[in-house]
């Protein structure tokens, strides 16, 4: 996901229409503007991590998909989530027309073929999140028409607050940041998507699945990392937990292996001569020995070869253990 951050606008001026119309073709849309009226406009992009943040300001303009276009974002991968800040929107998809005012969402799904109309000046927030994510979630993710959830809904509503805070934070916040932000929001999105009253078997499994990695990450240093301490801390039994994961053809603490010594690969490619033990203890590992061991498995190397293999691709010399003990994982 691009994480740059890009800005274009159109002072509403009649000689700067088709260099607006061009610019507007270069994300992937047709834009057509009322022949009498025209108002200021704009948009930005930037990234969050998986997630697309897209700020417009538009008025008296109509915008769609290109029906000749290569663009990613219309390859029916992305669903886009809109929320209107102020004016109004209105979007026809496969012969129905809904319009939105300020508050009202609308996701949407390029699989179909859309038009959006700005008959005032009017701004909305957007975000662009891949399908994928939403699968892996158990969340809905195809819509045969506009998605809307109800705004009077408080969970909504607070979903809302937290996309139009993301959103308000594009071009501030650092990249690493709006990722996290991002993949939060993305986690957020059953509020919106989710059919309540359908099917939740599938999206429980996914979810556990989810909240299972996410708690592995978070504890990789942690020793005492267990299944049954994993269980415990996602409120679900062992049977559950077990299931879920070999359903995704996972076991947790191979998992919870694998997760640890990718991690130490990362750490011993940037660390300093002699660090190798502190790496595994870091990584959750209760000895060096069983750390060497679980590494040179996986990488065909030990630490210390895979740290120096590193250290002479960068172009910097081993410097001597200031100690001068050598380290106790080769």
């Amino acid at each position: 996901m691009d994480s740059g951050f890009y800005e274009t606008s159109w002072d509403g001026a009649p000689q700067g229409r088709p260099a607006w119309i061009d610019r507007v073709s270069t994300q992937g849309m047709s834009c057509r503007v009322d022949a009498y009226r025209s108002g200021a406009s704009s948009f930005t992009f930037a990234g969050a991590g998986q997630t697309g943040i897209i700020n417009v300001n538009l008025a008296w303009q109509s915008v769609s998909p290109a029906t000749r276009c290569d663009a990613s974002n219309w390859n029916g991968e992305h669903l886009f989530v809109k929320v209107v800040k102020s004016g109004t929107m209105s979007i026809e998809q496969r012969g129905q027309t809904t319009t939105f005012g300020p508050g009202d969402i609308a996701v949407v799904d390029p699989l179909h073929t859309f038009n959006e109309s700005f008959c005032e000046p009017t701004r909305v927030s957007i975000l662009r999140m891949p399908k994928s994510a939403l699968r892996e979630r158990g969340l809905r993710h195809q819509f045969a028409a506009i998605c809307c959830p109800n705004p009077a809904s408080a969970d909504v509503v607070a979903v809302r607050g937290f996309v139009l805070n993301l959103a308000s934070l594009a071009g501030h916040a650092s990249d690493a940041l709006l990722a996290r932000l991002g993949e939060q929001c993305l986690d957020l999105m059953d509020v919106l998507v989710n059919d309540r009253d359908g099917p939740a078997t599938g999206r429980t499994s996914a979810a556990t699945v989810l909240r299972a990695k996410q708690v592995i990450a978070r504890r990789i240093g942690d020793p005492e990392l267990s299944v049954v301490s994993l269980a415990a801390e996602l409120n679900i039994s062992i049977s559950c937990l077990t299931r879920a994961l070999k359903a995704s053809g996972l076991s947790p603490m191979r998992h919870a292996w694998a997760m640890r010594v990718e991690h130490a690969a990362q750490l011993l490619a940037r660390a300093p001569q002699g660090a190798i033990q502190d790496v595994a203890y870091q990584c959750g590992f209760a000895s060096a020995a069983h750390f060497s061991r679980a590494f040179k498995e996986r990488y065909g190397m030990t630490p210390r070869e895979y740290a120096a293999s590193h250290k002479t691709s960068r172009g910097g010399a081993a410097r001597p253990n200031v100690n001068g003990s050598p380290d106790s994982a080769g």
